[in-house]
């Protein structure tokens, strides 16, 4: 139940491709999330395959437990490389979001159009809580808030923005 609530408060505040003012985020939200394509019937899961699609991903980060998500992902786009970074896309839970970004920054593993997307970001307070701790870290500069995940990215050339949006 409180979830739910959550979710209302969430569409509440949260907008559309309208009240987006950066074109990055405007071209990701019209052009990515809102497309027709379909790959499956999990949001987060397939807002991670139109990521990979939109931007033309090489290279993908997912943690060893996802290897069901890599299999399809395999299928879907049987080039794409999960090794030896730097990547293109990550996927990962909030908790890991956090170690990963203190990580991949040092080891240099990620780059300036590196998406970050992250599942479950509302699913209970602990999640939330290590949301807005990642929102917050210094080298993220845009995160879209999507209820189901949450996606970060380090664009240099960007200012700080956070987002919610419906999708």
């Amino acid at each position: 139940m409180q979830n739910f609530l959550n979710y209302l408060k969430f569409l509440l505040t949260a907008t559309n491709q309208h009240g987006v003012h950066s074109p990055f985020v405007y071209n990701y939200v019209t052009k990515c999330l809102y497309s027709k394509s379909k790959y499956g019937k999990v949001r987060s899961l397939n807002i991670l395959l139109k990521s990979i699609a939109y931007f033309k991903a090489e290279r993908v980060w997912l943690p060893p437990q996802k290897d069901g998500i890599q299999k399809e992902i395999r299928r879907i786009f049987p080039s794409l490389q999960f090794e030896n970074g730097p990547y293109d896309v990550l996927f990962a839970n909030p908790s890991e979001a956090e170690k990963l970004i203190r990580g991949t920054y040092e080891e240099n593993k990620i780059h300036n159009t590196t998406l970050l997307l992250i599942d479950g970001i509302h699913a209970n307070h602990t999640n939330l809580s290590f949301w807005k701790k990642i929102t917050n870290h210094q080298k993220v500069t845009v995160s879209v808030d999507m209820f189901h995940c949450g996606a970060v990215f380090f664009r240099k050339e960007q200012a700080k923005e956070h987002f919610k949006i419906r999708i």
